[in-house]
């Protein structure tokens, strides 16, 4: 999504059919941030998806470099590959154990 208002609701329902989980990346803290908004869509839809929050934690964060900051918070690309493959093995792992 490229704005957060008004909510991209027919993108959210195309993404959520046609993938197995969805990613929010925002360089803010997670809560009440564009995630927070799309899963409280989802849930306002009844609609069931994993959703896996990206964002800076909600503390101070030390000065310096724009890529040091985001690699200290995960938010670099190797940070949200490793998150993202952690998730998905997850979710792989919880369906196998519903089977």
């Amino acid at each position: 999504m490229r704005f957060v208002k008004p909510l991209d609701e027919e993108l959210i329902n195309q993404l959520a059919a046609d993938h197995q989980l969805l990613v929010s990346v925002e360089e803010n803290t997670v809560a009440g941030g564009a995630g927070a908004a799309v899963s409280e869509y989802l849930a306002q839809q009844g609609i069931v998806m994993p959703v896996l929050h990206m964002g800076l934690p909600d503390i101070f964060i030390d000065h310096g470099s724009h890529s040091v900051q985001l690699a200290t918070t995960g938010l670099d690309s190797a940070g949200m590959l490793h998150a993202i493959e952690q998730r998905l093995a997850l979710l792989k792992l919880l369906n196998r154990a519903i089977k």
